[in-house]
């Protein structure tokens, strides 16, 4: 990996989570307010999301209308070098993993070739849905069966950020699988047809 890259990345979780707490609260609130207007839950029944850590967006106010309207929601699982997905709803016991991160403490495992949708969290992205991660490569490997063009079944990639990780350009790997669309506090911007067939923008 390149030092830009290494530095761009150590910018802007720095920027992140520098974010004064009165300025979090409001654009957490706008980043679930887009999600809840989007329609998401009406038309995509089986959604990953993530808890919030490193100061991403919080999703706590989608995750309870979640709860309210029966959907089907599962939070990612580190097993071995990859995301399981496990079944959560609001309120569900959970247990910290080796990253200090929260996963449900009863795992009933969800393959992500199944999932409608997965909330993705990461530190940077560009105007053409491209992504940069915590590093790690987790969401890479997991998702790496979205690059075969034989696959069929395929979960809409909704990256979630604030604008200030924003960036002009990232050069994307061969590995690397586009986001379908980003929500910000600014709102929803899609980048594939699925997503602007599946969303509501407004």
């Amino acid at each position: 990996m390149s030092e830009d890259v290494l530095s761009l990345r150590k910018s802007l979780r720095q920027q992140r989570n520098h974010l004064h707490p009165n300025d979090r609260k409001i654009f957490d609130l706008s980043i679930n307010r887009t999600l809840l207007k989007s329609g998401i839950l009406l038309r995509l029944p089986r959604i990953a999301s993530y808890l919030a850590n490193d100061g991403e967006p919080a999703l706590d106010f989608f995750l309870i209308n979640s709860a309210e309207m029966h959907c089907q929601h599962y939070l990612p699982t580190l097993y071995q070098q990859q995301l399981k997905f496990a079944a959560y709803s609001w309120g569900d016991t959970l247990k910290n993993n080796r990253f200090n991160i929260p996963e449900p403490e009863f795992k009933q495992f969800f393959s992500a070739k199944l999932l409608d949708m997965i909330l993705v969290p990461l530190v940077g992205f560009d105007a053409q849905g491209h992504r940069i991660g915590m590093g790690g490569g987790f969401y890479d490997r997991t998702l790496n069966f979205m690059l075969n063009p034989a696959c069929k079944r395929k979960p809409l990639l909704i990256g979630i950020a604030y604008n200030i990780q924003r960036v002009q350009i990232i050069t994307p790997q061969r590995w690397d699988i586009p986001l379908d669309a980003i929500i910000t506090e600014l709102g929803l911007t899609c980048f594939s047809n699925r997503a602007r067939l599946l969303l509501r923008t407004s």
